[in-house]
């Protein structure tokens, strides 16, 4: 899966992509316990992807 570019020159690495399209989908859906929980679970994805590739993201979404 090839890296996605965004503004400013920022390139995205393609599991954070992925992660943001995730939570985007996610925001569709109706607010309940269990969209918390996989809200919560995809921002601690976020966190160690971003860990992981040395990205200084500091916003998901």
């Amino acid at each position: 899966m090839p890296t996605v570019f965004r503004p400013h020159g920022r390139a995205m690495p393609p599991a954070l992509d992925e992660i943001n399209r995730r939570i985007r989908l996610l925001m569709d859906e109706p607010a309940n316990e269990l969209r918390a929980k996989e809200y919560t679970r995809l921002l601690v994805l976020w966190t160690e992807a971003t860990e992981a590739n040395g990205a200084d993201w500091g916003e998901a979404a």
